[in-house]
C-alpha cells in the first residue's frame, strides 16, 4: 500500500464559466483525475470533521462533510466538501492498493472500508494512513456496508462467491483477517447493496433481491426478502428508501422498479418505469443501463445512467422533478450527502460501448441550490397552501 496525500492537500477545482449554465448545473469538478474507472462514491454519515480534536465547525451546512471514491485502478480517495463553499474541496487522503476496489463505506469519520477484486475487505485509517485487511472472500467483494446504529462494530460484505459475511472490527481473527462473526450463503453472486433503517438490501445475479435486518445477520436470521425482481434484465443497483420499507431496483435495460418489503403490498403497488433512453433518428431507441441510485433524505431519489444524465424522481407521484445537464460520460455512481445539501457524481465511462476514447474519470460535487429539485410534489403543494 502506498500512502499519498495529507490533511492539508487542497485539490484545485476547475473554474466554471459564469455564462455556462450547463457547467454550473453539473456542479464543480474536482481536478483529481483517476487512472481508471470510478467504481463507487459515498459519504460519511457524520456531518462534521474536526482537526483531530473531535470538534466540527458548523451546523451541518457549513461543516465539512466527508466523501470518498473507489476505483478500478485500486484507489480509495477521501475528500472534504462544504455545501456553502462549493469551490473548496479538499483531498484529505489518497490510498493506493494493488487490486481494483469495487465498493466502499465509512465506518465513522476516520475509517473507511472497501471491497476489492482480490477478495479482500480492507479498512483504512484516514488519520494515520494505516491500512489493514479485516475480511476475505474467495472471489471479488462487490458490496460492503456498515450500520452503526443497529449492528455496531460489524462490517457486512458480499461477494461473487455467493456469500454474505459479517466482520467484527474489534477482534482479530486467524491469519491476517479479522474475526468472521457470521457467514451465510446467497442464491447468486452479489452485485449491489445498501443499508437503510436497519435493513441490508442486496441485488444478486438472476435478478434476485434479498433484504436482511442487520441486527439479525449475526444470529443467522433469515432474509426478510428473498425473491426475483419484477425486472426482466440484470440488476445494476439497489437502494432502500430512508424508511426501509421499499427498495428501488435499477437494471441494465434503462428501467427502474419501485418494490416493497411487504409481499402483499409489493403485489399491489410495485411499479416500474423507463428512463435513461434516447431516440436516434438513424437507429431508433437507444437504451442505456441505469448504473446508480441514491435517496435524498426527503424521500425522492436520483438515478444516473450510461447516457451521462442524472434524473431526480418523486417516486410517490411517479414524476421526474429535475434533470441535470449531461455529464461528459457515463454516470457510474452517485450519492447524496447525509443532510441532502450536496450530490456527488462520478463521471466515469462504464464500458457500455466497449473500448473508446473517453474523458477523464472525475468526481463532481453538485450543491442542491433549489429545494424544488428534491422536494416531493405533495410536500411542495402542502407548503404552498399554507
Amino acid at each position: 500500500m502506498v500512502y499519498m496525500g495529507a490533511r492539508d492537500d487542497v485539490v484545485v477545482v476547475e473554474d466554471v464559466d459564469a455564462n455556462d449554465d450547463d457547467a454550473r448545473g453539473r456542479g464543480r469538478v474536482i481536478d483529481d483525475a483517476f487512472d481508471d474507472g470510478i467504481s463507487s462514491v459515498f459519504w460519511a454519515r457524520s456531518t462534521k470533521y474536526g482537526d483531530g480534536d473531535g470538534d466540527g465547525d458548523g451546523d451541518g451546512v457549513m461543516a465539512m462533510m466527508l466523501c470518498a471514491a473507489t476505483s478500478w485502478g485500486g484507489d480509495v480517495r477521501v475528500y472534504g466538501a462544504r455545501a456553502r463553499l462549493a469551490g473548496q474541496h479538499t483531498r484529505l487522503h489518497a490510498f493506493k492498493t494493488t487490486s481494483p476496489q469495487l465498493c466502499g463505506t465509512f465506518v465513522d469519520r476516520t475509517h473507511v472500508v472497501s471491497g476489492g477484486a482480490d477478495g479482500a475487505v480492507r479498512a483504512f485509517d484516514v488519520t494515520s494512513g494505516a491500512e489493514r485487511v479485516v475480511g476475505s472472500h474467495r472471489e471479488a467483494v462487490s458490496c460492503v456496508e456498515y450500520d452503526g446504529e443497529n449492528a455496531p462494530n460489524m462490517v457486512f460484505s458480499a461477494s461473487y462467491d455467493r456469500t454474505l459475511k459479517a466482520w467484527d472490527l474489534r477482534a482479530p481473527g486467524g491469519g491476517e483477517c479479522g474475526r468472521c462473526a457470521a457467514s451465510t450463503s446467497m442464491p447468486g453472486k452479489a452485485f449491489t447493496s445498501d443499508v437503510a433503517n436497519g435493513m441490508l438490501f442486496l441485488g444478486a445475479s438472476d435478478r434476485q433481491i434479498l433484504a436482511y435486518k442487520t441486527s439479525d445477520i449475526i444470529s443467522g436470521g433469515r432474509p426478510v426478502i428473498n425473491r426475483q425482481s419484477s425486472m426482466r434484465f440484470q440488476t445494476r443497483c439497489v437502494r432502500g428508501n430512508p424508511r426501509g420499507d421499499s427498495v428501488v431496483v435499477a437494471s441494465v435495460e434503462g428501467r427502474v422498479a419501485v418494490e416493497y418489503v411487504d409481499d402483499d403490498r409489493n403485489e399491489r403497488e410495485r411499479y416500474a418505469f423507463k428512463c435513461h433512453r434516447k431516440t436516434d433518428p438513424a437507429t431508433g431507441e437507444v437504451i442505456y443501463p441505469v448504473h446508480a441510485v441514491s435517496f435524498h433524505p426527503l424521500g425522492t431519489f436520483a438515478t444516473g445512467g450510461g447516457d451521462g444524465y442524472v434524473n431526480i424522481w418523486d417516486g410517490a407521484a411517479k414524476k421526474r422533478l429535475f434533470q441535470c445537464p449531461r455529464y461528459p460520460t457515463s454516470v457510474a455512481s452517485l450519492a447524496f450527502s447525509p443532510c441532502g445539501t450536496m450530490l456527488a457524481v462520478a463521471s466515469s465511462y462504464a464500458q457500455e460501448e466497449r473500448e473508446k476514447n473517453t474523458p477523464h474519470d472525475r468526481l463532481y460535487i453538485r450543491v442542491i441550490g433549489d429545494d424544488a429539485e428534491v422536494t416531493p410534489k405533495a410536500a411542495a403543494a402542502a407548503a404552498a397552501a399554507k
